[in-house]
């Protein structure tokens, strides 16, 4: 699909679509617990049925409501199950410990860059207790065995799907475990949010005061709480939010103040871009200010960065993004593919080994740019596109289907000029 977008500065009120972080983890323990679950879950993405469909391939049944979904828990447990995750990689890095803990001896597989997307050290984790791997990198990825209890460390510093798949598991082997991190902690707060899915599951972790490790006394099967509501999504709705600040104001309803998701940051980096920012308990409003460059630690948000660079690239000054080097290892590598996009635009950005640059300028002149089969690339190009001087062309526009298939119509109901063609 090819997305021509013409100037024309967004503005409007809008509600937050599902997080797909938060319904990747409620579905995964509603197919973990005791009893059937009903997730209310208001947008559905490819990401998040990839989850669904994988649970169902387990052994769980997951059927879509006009409220989300409705799970049984996974009772028989198939032989040598096939689990296409399809570009997914949130889905694999948490289904591989979980198929280990439940001994599934699965084939996992998938599509798109997830085969040379990094299991290390998870992998390696696995293998040191007794689970059987076939070769990195080529799908299907056989399993074979089961997870005991026991002591597992992992570095922390990679992924914290790493983590959260290890910390599920581990709820659902019985017996005690440890889990420890080790290096750097990056992304905390989705640490969080898996322990504040788990601990709604009734999940017994203990957390250490320096966050390095769990005690997990493991049960055979979660507890449900009968009902999970999946909140809205920050990360999805940051594109709005700088839209705002690019545009004529923006308002985004139906985000928690208080949620654990790290993206929510997006609210106090525009502020310090110089937008102008109203919040109360479930809404965010952004109107445009005096925009200037700033530094941006993008360790605990890489996501955010290829539309806050965006962003960067109207505010007058330089903008630094650092600590952004586990970008090379999402959809696309996202330091190569935002400075792609972005300098094909007209902007000027310097790539380096673990961040951007962006100069930022008065006007950017607009162009032709691929998707890099990245949904946050196509996203962050059409929000770039209601502000430059030409239309932007973006190829490969359908790649916004992994996490937010209505968002050329919220593009529109925003005011956006949109045209979509088939390519």
């Amino acid at each position: 699909m090819i997305a021509t977008v013409q100037k024309g500065r967004l503005s409007g009120e809008i509600p937050a679509i599902a997080s797909k972080s938060y319904a990747h983890r409620l579905l995964i323990a509603a197919a973990l617990a005791d009893r059937p679950t009903e997730v209310v879950c208001s947008t559905v993405s490819e990401d998040i049925l990839a989850t669904a469909r994988v649970l169902t391939a387990m052994g769980a049944s997951v059927e879509r409501t006009d409220a989300g979904f409705t799970v049984e828990p996974i009772s028989c447990r198939p032989e040598q199950p096939t689990l296409d995750c399809g570009e997914s990689g949130t889905t694999e890095r948490f289904i591989l410990p979980v198929a280990c803990a439940l001994g599934l001896n699965a084939r996992i597989t998938g599509h798109g860059r997830l085969p040379q997307r990094p299991l290390s050290p998870l992998y390696e984790e696995l293998q040191a207790h007794g689970i059987r791997l076939s070769a990195q990198g080529i799908f299907p990825l056989r399993t074979e065995g089961r997870l005991p209890a026991g002591d597992y460390s992992i570095a922390a510093n990679v992924s914290s799907q790493f983590i959260g798949g290890l910390l599920f598991a581990l709820s659902v082997i019985p017996g005690k475990s440890t889990l420890t991190l080790t290096g750097k902690i990056e992304s905390a707060p989705y640490i969080d949010m898996t322990l504040d899915v788990l601990a709604l599951f009734g999940a017994r972790i203990v957390r250490s005061e320096d966050g390095r490790r769990f005690d997990i006394d493991g049960l055979e099967k979660l507890t449900s709480p009968g009902r999970a509501l999946v909140e809205g999504d920050w990360s999805n709705s940051a594109f709005w939010l700088c839209a705002g600040a690019l545009g004529k104001g923006v308002t985004l309803t139906g985000l928690r103040a208080d949620s654990r998701q790290g993206d929510r940051a997006v609210v106090d980096i525009l502020k310090l871009f110089g937008a102008e920012i109203t919040t109360t308990e479930d809404t965010v409003s952004v109107r445009p200010g005096f925009l200037h460059g700033i530094t941006v630690d993008a360790s605990q948000i890489p996501d955010l960065v290829p539309i806050l660079s965006v962003v960067a690239s109207f505010a007058e000054g330089t903008t630094e993004f650092v600590n952004a080097g586990r970008l090379r290892i999402k959809e696309s590598d996202r330091l190569v593919t935002t400075r792609e996009m972005l300098t094909a635009l007209g902007a000027d950005v310097e790539e380096l080994p673990e961040g951007l640059i962006v100069h930022g300028r008065a006007e950017v002149q607009g162009g032709t740019c691929q998707g890099a089969n990245d949904h946050r690339i196509v996203m962050s190009a059409a929000v770039a596109g209601a502000r430059t001087y030409e239309p932007v062309v973006i190829e490969g526009a359908q790649a916004v289907r992994k996490s937010y298939p209505d968002f050329f119509d919220d593009f529109a109901r925003l005011g956006g000029l949109v045209f979509l063609e088939d390519d």
